[in-house]
């Protein structure tokens, strides 16, 4: 009955988050929005441990597989010592008429699947901002704004984005420095600054790599749309910490919407989260620290329960295995 229970359980529950993720991250976004780092790493991890998960159903299944009958007889032996070492079933393990070696080489599976998709996204975004710092060497002068390093462009439309330091730093065009006054410049800069001392570029190229080929899964998809906007509230914060409320919620209104890059800088657009964009003037409410909806905090809770329920499951199932490699079977 508990081998019947793990079995069923684990693809279960893996299930009701995959399908139900989207509607809980919606209605619990207000309470999560309050602590948005938080927020962001607690979902990267989230997607981290639910493919853990995914594949962590691999060797429960092996726990009440028939073993590995397709290995030669030495090596079938070691590796159901190991099997009998790892499972918290003992004896009571049901026959099935899988060899335990298909199952056991799902968490491969899952690590190479994780390996290349980080892999690919890391060429992906370097290759973006390759070809965006190409075109900026052309177009954009280095200068110094308020006592920040930038590159100033010529763009006419407000244009404010930043790249890591080595692709570029802060670029600002002369239209958004002849929109805003002093005030809303600095929290500008300051708000770019944040992105790139916290991070924010490598955190997504992280999570969408993890996650790139579980990323038509709807739950999976729900946490790379959010960690974005959290990581923009959180340069937010910072921005509002050193410029104040008025200034920054100014310029957020004047800028409006990211502009779009230049066609020249076709990678870049491709690959979105290889610049990250200080304009966004729908993240103006969370300025203002409006009333949280009533099952805001308790979803958000409840999220990250799942969370921590995800954490024991994978430490229950992944960590006996290694226990038992490390110990010799």
């Amino acid at each position: 009955m508990l081998t019947a229970i793990m079995v069923v359980s684990l693809p279960a529950l893996l299930l009701v988050a995959a399908v139900g993720a989207p509607r809980l991250l919606r209605h619990a976004a207000p309470a999560l929005a309050r602590a948005p780092r938080f927020a962001a790493l607690a979902l990267m991890s989230t997607a981290l441990l639910w493919v853990a998960a995914l594949v962590a159903i691999g060797p429960v299944i092996a726990w009440v597989s028939t073993g590995p009958a397709w290995l030669p007889e030495q090596a079938a032996a070691v590796c159901s010592r190991c099997l009998s070492a790892a499972s918290p079933l003992g004896e009571s393990t049901v026959t099935l008429a899988i060899p335990a070696v298909l199952p056991l080489a799902l968490p491969l599976l899952g690590l190479a699947a994780v390996a290349a998709g980080l892999i690919r996204e890391s060429g992906s975004v370097r290759r973006a901002r390759a070809s965006l710092a190409t075109s900026l060497v052309a177009k954009a002068k280095p200068c110094t704004l308020l006592g920040t390093r930038v590159l100033l462009t010529n763009d006419e439309a407000p244009v404010a984005y930043s790249l890591p330091g080595t692709s570029g730093g802060i670029v600002i065009s002369r239209a958004t420095v002849q929109l805003l006054d002093k005030t809303e410049l600095a929290a500008v800069l300051a708000h770019e600054r944040a992105h790139l001392s916290q991070h924010h570029h490598r955190c997504l190229t992280v999570l969408r790599g993890v996650t790139h080929f579980f990323r038509y899964v709807p739950g999976t998809r729900a946490v790379r749309d959010a960690v974005p906007h959290y990581l923009e509230i959180a340069a937010d914060q910072a921005a509002k910490a050193e410029t104040g409320t008025t200034a920054l919620a100014a310029a957020l209104l004047k800028l409006g919407q990211p502009a779009d890059l230049h066609p020249s800088q076709a990678k870049a657009q491709a690959t979105p989260h290889a610049v990250l964009h200080a304009a966004g003037s729908e993240r103006i409410r969370h300025l203002t620290g409006q009333p949280l909806p009533p099952a805001s905090r308790a979803l958000a809770v409840a999220a990250g329960l799942y969370a921590v329920m995800l954490v024991a499951i994978v430490s229950a199932v992944h960590l006996p295995y290694v226990l038992a490699v490390l110990t010799g079977c």
